[in-house]
């Protein structure tokens, strides 16, 4: 102590020193006094005295102030403040504010502020920013921001817009230090502390047009910081606008507040605002991301809360708009992009409906807004007004307001042409928001006229035109569909379609066309739907056959019967009119065959066969002489098709579409696909709707060509050339195929499309055959066993045999995903008797070959791969080898099998080279384990020496690497070796594998575990307390002294693979021993907790060891320290450790399962102490400040609370009697936790998403259930033999009308009003998401509904303040309203 006060005394005496050298002769070193004085400084870090500092801060203020050139540099000098903003941190608050009042700190702080905001141009640049102008984007984007240099003591340079932010940042720094030493609690600190900051805080305490000398500079250094490069960017520059929001929010609050906001910050603000959220252009910003979006969230916060809101209130209460007249006024400078972001803070600013406010009068504001911006955009020039009127119509349509009519006409009569061009922008903002604008009136009407004199125009030509062309013809078709008036869109249709020929316009395109069908049933009676087409039937048209346009529409949009009995073969009828002409446009007859496809699909047989020979011979020259993959060519096959399967007898239709199949596997459709638009067809079109459209034509094919047809089968082949054949594609689609019964129930059929699929499987030799044979062996490992026969399955393995026996030997394009597919195929098809040509265990050997080689040409490229992937492998393996070896051990085994059985004999027996010695293993294991099935090949098993093969690999103490691997297969094959074979053959061993066994779980390898249990089946007493075991969390880089240790990597490790090897470890060791020394083992894991033990396994073993104590033995109530121990005792130790494991989500939901675990299964183990401490701990956790990051990002912890909470209600409801002193605490913390979560600021907007909002809520409201509506169980727990006693008592009484679960509700009544008041006081302090409040209200009810009204409301009603009893007030209404709550 005594050498850090003499340390403080000499640092204070240097800087007494320092700053009376402040008072220099010469003006021109100022500088490099302060710069003396900052280095000070930062050794200094402040004693017990301030003298010193307050000396220096009010040489500072007195320099600063005057207007002398030298003022003015010191004001300047970012050092300057840079000092200053140190010593606020240091002087205490009272001499503070006395020291800045005496020296006129806020009028220092003003012309510094004022100077700064208007720096000078440099020689050679514009003074003045060019009003409204668009930048470039991609000049700005090309601008790099400069490194900041060190500030100079020179006027000049500080003048400069560099120098001037320099200042700035260091100005608003030193303030953001002052105003946060401002911010305690009144019952924080000295009360001088308190008195200080109170008296700073006054400085600040004047009218609003006071404070605007401070906040207007402030918001001009923003913008002048947003679009400079002269400074890099900072972290302190994040604070700046929550700095501006903090100073007003200081001021002298008063009835003018938004006035002022509207005069002096609107303009300024709304222009800021809409360079930081882009609206309505995306100009390239010079400060970081995360500075811009903090700036727009303080700044749109701002604005809203102090001038949007009062001049909502103010037009709602008198219907004034005096604030925003003068926010537009203010505006009109900048109006491009200033009037959408006013309008933007209008549309989003939060609404309260009540019974003051409707949701008309707040559409009634947002209209007179939008009137009041037109008004204020009348006279302004064009290059203003027309991209502020697109852009907030833009937002209206996006949001759907309800703008009127009549300001939508008036703003599409003003800026609807742009000279000779139509603004589609506009017209589609309009007619999304209101189609009605076009439709109703006269004046409406010729401003449609206009528009659609302008929709004739081509894809080709102008794409962009058509696009939106096009999407405002269906804004129109939903407008009349709204209006119930589709025929005259009809009638208008068919009007524009007969002014110019059919060639592609937006009149014919085909999202028209799918937008008339979609409202053909919703708008139109069947009545209307015979008269339009009887309207369509009699029209005369210049263009030939266009009509069929509308049919087709019409035709589509048919699907109820009434309206097919109505209207089916009518529009065939009108469509046979016109004659059909070779020459004929494609798009009329493309629509021609979609009126006959749909007549014959939904027609009689008589009539559909009528059809078809009136049609057959005109759809014949059509499929003739279009091109294959044409839009036409596609309509014509789908209605031969339609004939045929309407007519399954029909020969012609048959043979027409047989051979268009046909012709489609032959020709390219390359000319198809390069069209790239609506109208383009390729193979895949056909072979879609084949498969999706009409499946019942695939048994025809398949009948008709005795095979399943080529075409679809290319289909179902992925490609990486084609993208619409993608792996992912391909097999959505083959699932389709096998959910279609009409495919799958039709032996023919889907024994085709699995002989073709076989086909396909050959061996990879690239990329492309690797894809397709992978797209193959998928889709049959997706087909039903039972579609299987025995051939295919055959044939099947055969070339599966043979594709394993290519690659063992070269496995270049073969990878470990594709050898696990083909392993899993053979798996399947093996378990129903198989026998393939040539078969021999040979072919186990090489399958298991592959696996190996696969793996070690993957550790040769440095794949990640990993041993669980290639352990995987084994395990289908010997799936495989136990399938196939059983089937070959029958009971009279003949020539085949004799001849398998002995080649299987000789394999095994044979040497096995040592790379490949995990297969020879696994198949071992299999061959033997079968054959002990088997009475008369057990004999030639126990020839095979297992024991021999394992021993050296278990005994060889080499075990990291490769060698781990061989090691886990061969102590699991010790499993089908008897016990003492084992314990006598690898005793010797122990030590070494308890070493691997250690070192691997202590860098964190689940591999670790499999070794251990191996010793703790054989060799339990070497493992002294078997269940303390140090584990790592993370493998670290391995110190083994062999090379390619790449078995496992660090994260490769399965989660799901390590915690089965925990578990079956836990029940091999627990298994054989009683109940007190697995007590004794989860004494020692929870009391004795090592620090190098991997928490995850630790708990998971604790969970698991749990589950294994049967817990009939009740609690022991005595001392724990007299060595007595049981779960209650556990119980106590695991809460004591939740609050502790805030830092770990993981961990702390691992406990709180286990604590849970303890309350459910074990509940007569527990104590009342358990149930107090379990509520307890909820509360401390839920309310405690330091588990408020885990609880908001990891939202299964505050779900793991809920859910103690809940089984604490649930199994104990008995033991809450006398103790809801302690469940509302609980039931109270989750409640604030829920909402403060839930709810957004400016400054700390909500992590959560809605889903999981409304979960938690959703749990919470569940739990106030559970109290005031208690089932039947939870509250009648009372045992039969204490109700026996009390029955013998001679005073004891019946009371049948008195149940437990009246009882239970009158006692919660008591109590529970208390959370309901904690509810209305969070909704004073927070707001509440709508979703939040939805859920919770279901809970809130029920309180409401067991709480006597005479007693605890009246409480309640007391305890509360006027805000708190009008928000209960709405609750109450709502409650009485909606009706009481009628039980869970």
């Amino acid at each position: 102590m005594g050498v850090k006060s003499a340390e403080s005394r000499t640092g204070e005496v240097a800087l007494i020193k320092t700053i009376r050298a402040l008072d220099g002769n010469s003006a021109d070193t100022i500088g490099q006094r302060l710069e003396a004085v900052w280095n000070t400084l930062s050794k200094h870090r402040g004693g017990s005295f301030h003298a010193a500092e307050e000396m220096l801060l009010r040489w500072l203020l007195k320099n600063m102030s005057g207007s002398a050139a030298i003022n003015d540099q010191v004001r300047r000098f970012p050092l300057s403040w840079n000092i200053m903003g140190a010593v606020f941190a240091w002087i205490p608050l009272f001499s503070l504010a006395k020291s800045l009042a005496d020296r006129r700190f806020i009028a220092v702080l003003q012309q510094t502020l004022k100077d700064i905001s208007t720096p000078q141009s440099k020689k050679g640049d514009s003074d003045v920013e060019m009003k409204d102008a668009t930048s470039d984007g991609t000049a700005q984007n090309s601008r790099k921001r400069k490194r900041t240099t060190a500030a100079k003591f020179d006027l000049t340079s500080q003048q400069q817009v560099a120098g001037c932010l320099q200042t700035a940042e260091a100005v608003l720094e030193a303030l953001r230090i002052l105003l946060s030493r401002c911010d305690i609690k009144s019952t924080d600190g000295l009360p001088s502390n308190r008195m200080g900051a109170e008296h700073i805080k006054s400085l600040f305490s004047s009218s609003a047009s006071d404070v605007m000398q401070i906040l207007v500079p402030v918001l001009s250094i923003c913008n002048l910081a947003a679009q400079s490069d002269e400074l890099e960017s900072s972290k302190e520059q994040s604070t700046w606008m929550s700095t501006f929001y903090t100073l007003w929010d200081l001021h002298l609050q008063g009835p003018e507040d938004a006035s002022a906001v509207a005069v002096s910050l609107s303009g300024l603000g709304a222009h800021l605002l809409s360079r930081l959220t882009a609206t309505p252009r995306h100009p390239s910003l010079t400060i970081d991301t995360t500075v811009q979006e903090q700036w727009a969230r303080d700044l749109r916060r701002f604005l809203t809360r102090n001038m949007i809101l009062p001049a909502r209130a103010a037009f709602l209460n008198n219907r004034a708009q005096d604030v925003i007249q003068v926010a537009t006024q203010m505006s009109s400078d900048f109006a491009s992009t200033n009037y959408p972001v006013l309008f933007d803070l209008v549309t989003r600013a939060p609404r309260v409906l009540s019974e003051k406010a409707t949701k008309k009068d707040y559409e009634e504001w947002i209209q007179a807004v939008f009137d009041g911006i037109l008004a204020a955009l009348k006279g302004a020039d064009a290059s203003k007004s027309q991209p502020a009127v697109e852009a907030v119509l833009e937002m209206a349509a996006d949001q759907q307001l309800p703008l009127s009519a009549e300001s939508l006409r008036s703003v599409c009569k003003a800026y609807g042409l742009q000279g000779d061009k139509l603004n589609w922008k506009l017209h589609l903002s309009i007619a999304k928001l209101n189609p009605d604008v076009f439709l109703v009136t006269r004046e409406g009407q010729v401003l449609l006229d206009q528009a659609l004199a302008h929709t004739f125009c081509t894809r080709e030509k102008e794409a962009d035109k058509f696009d939106k062309a096009t999407e405002f013809l269906i804004h129109l078709v939903n407008g009349h569909a709204r209006a119930r008036d589709l025929q005259g869109f009809i009638k208008t249709w068919l009007t524009y379609l007969d002014k110019s020929e059919p060639s592609g316009f937006p009149w014919t395109s085909n999202q028209l066309a799918n937008a008339v069908a979609k409202t053909v049933e919703q708008s139109l009676t069947v009545g209307q739907l015979v008269d339009i087409l009887s309207w369509v039937d009699g029209q005369k048209t210049k263009q030939k056959g266009i009509k069929m346009v509308i049919l087709a529409a019409i035709a589509n949009g048919l699907s109820l019967e009434a309206y097919i009995d109505a209207a089916n073969m009518r529009t065939l009828e009108i469509a046979s009119k016109g004659k059909f002409d070779k020459k004929e446009k494609s798009v009329i007859s493309t629509a021609r065959w979609t009126v006959a496809e749909k007549a014959i699909s939904r027609a009689t047989v008589a009539d559909a066969k009528s059809v078809w020979e009136s049609v057959h011979s005109d759809l014949k020259s059509t499929l003739k002489r279009s091109e294959t993959y044409s839009p036409e060519a596609l309509a014509a096959f789908k209605c031969c098709a339609a004939a045929w399967v309407k007519l399954a007898d029909d020969e012609e239709a048959a043979s027409l579409t047989s051979l268009f199949v046909d012709k489609l596997d032959k020709n390219d459709d390359s000319k198809g696909t390069s069209k790239g638009d609506e109208s383009s067809v390729s193979k895949s079109s056909y072979t879609t709707w084949i498969l999706e459209g009409c499946p019942h034509l695939v048994s025809l094919l398949a009948k008709r060509q005795s095979a399943f047809p080529p075409t679809l089968i290319s289909a179902l082949t992925p490609s990486e050339k084609d993208e619409s054949r993608t792996l992912d594609s391909v097999q959505a689609l083959a699932q389709q195929i096998l959910e279609n019964q009409n495919i799958v129930g039709n032996e023919k059929v889907i024994g085709g499309l699995v002989d073709k699929t076989i086909s396909l499987i050959e061996t990879p030799k690239g990329p492309e055959s690797l894809i397709v044979a992978r797209g193959a062996i998928q889709l049959l490992l997706e087909v039903p066993m039972e579609v299987f026969t025995r051939q295919q399955r055959e044939s099947t393995m055969k070339r599966l045999i043979s594709q394993a026996k290519k690659v063992v030997d070269k496995p270049k394009h073969v990878d470990a995903q594709y050898w696990s597919l083909v392993l899993s195929l053979m798996t399947k098809l093996m378990s129903k008797p198989t026998f393939y040509e040539d078969m021999k265990f040979d072919d186990l050997e090489t399958a298991g070959r592959c696996i190996r080689k696969i793996y070690k040409k993957s550790e040769e490229k440095g794949s990640t791969e990993t041993i669980l992937q290639e352990r995987e492998d084994y395990r289908l393996l010997e799936a495989l080898a136990t399938s196939t070896i059983r089937q070959m051990c029958v009971a009279y085994p003949e020539e085949r099998e004799k001849v398998y059985i002995a080649n299987a004999l000789t394999v095994l027996k044979s040497d096995s080279e040592e790379a490949y010695i995990a297969p020879r293993l696994v198949l071992l294991r299999a061959f033997i384990s079968v054959a002990k099935e088997n009475e008369k090949i057990k004999d030639e098993a126990d020839s095979l020496n297992l024991l021999a093969t394992v021993k050296p690999i278990i005994t060889s103490k080499k075990w990291r690497g490769k060698k781990l691997l061989p090691l886990l297969l061969a102590l699991e094959a010790t499993d089908i070796l008897e016990p003492k074979d084992v314990k006598k053959k690898f005793s010797s061993a122990v030590d070494t594998l308890l070493k691997a066994s250690n070192w691997l779980l202590e860098h964190g390898y689940q591999a670790g575990w499999e070794v251990r249990t191996f010793i703790a089946k054989h060799f339990r007493e070497e493992l002294g307390a078997p269940l303390k075991i140090v584990t790592g969390a993370q493998p670290t880089a391995d110190d083994s002294e062999e090379e390619g240790n790449d078995a496992e990597k660090p994260g490769s490790v399965a989660a799901a693979f390590e915690k089965l090897s925990v578990l079956e470890y836990v029940d091999v060791v627990v298994n054989s021993v009683d109940e007190d020394t697995k007590l004794g083992y989860l004494k020692e894991l929870l009391l004795e907790e090592s620090e190098t033990s991997d928490a995850s396994s630790r708990l998971l073993i604790v969970e698991r060891l749990i589950q294994h104590i049967s817990g009939t033995r009740p609690p022991v109530r005595d001392d724990p320290s007299q060595g007595h121990f049981d779960l209650a005792h556990a119980h106590t130790l695991l809460c004591s450790r939740l609050p502790h494991a805030t830092d770990a989500p993981a961990q702390f939901i691992q406990i709180a399962k286990i604590v849970h675990l303890l309350l459910d299964k074990k509940a007569n183990c527990m104590t009342q102490w358990n149930i107090d401490s379990t509520l307890s701990a909820v509360s401390a956790i839920a309310s405690d400040a330091s588990s408020t990051t885990m609880l908001t990002t990891t939202p299964k912890t505050y779900e793991s609370l809920c859910h103690l909470v809940e089984i604490v209600i649930k199994r104990h409801r008995k033991r809450l009697d006398g103790h809801f002193h302690i469940l509302i605490p609980a039931l109270q913390s989750l409640l604030r936790r829920l909402i403060t979560s839930a709810s957004s600021t400016s400054t700390a907007p909500s992590l959560l998403s809605e889903s999981t909002k409304e979960r938690h809520a959703k749990l919470l409201s569940r739990l106030l259930t559970l109290i005031t509506e208690p089932t039947v169980a939870s509250v009648s727990s009372r045992s039969t033999t204490s109700i026996t006693k009390d029955t013998e008592h001679p005073n004891y009484q019946h009371q049948p009308l008195d149940s437990e679960k009246d009882k239970a509700k009158r006692y919660a009544g008591q109590h529970m009003y208390l959370v309901l008041m904690a509810y209305v006081k969070l909704q004073l302090e927070f707001v509440v998401p709508l979703v939040v409040r939805e859920q919770l209200e279901t809970g809130m009810f029920s309180i409401v509904d067991i709480t006597p009204a005479e007693g605890e409301l009246r409480i309640m009603n007391d305890g509360m303040d006027p805000s708190g009893r009008v928000i209960f007030r709405e609750m109450y209404k709502r409650w009485e309203r909606f009706g009481k709550w009628s039980g869970v």
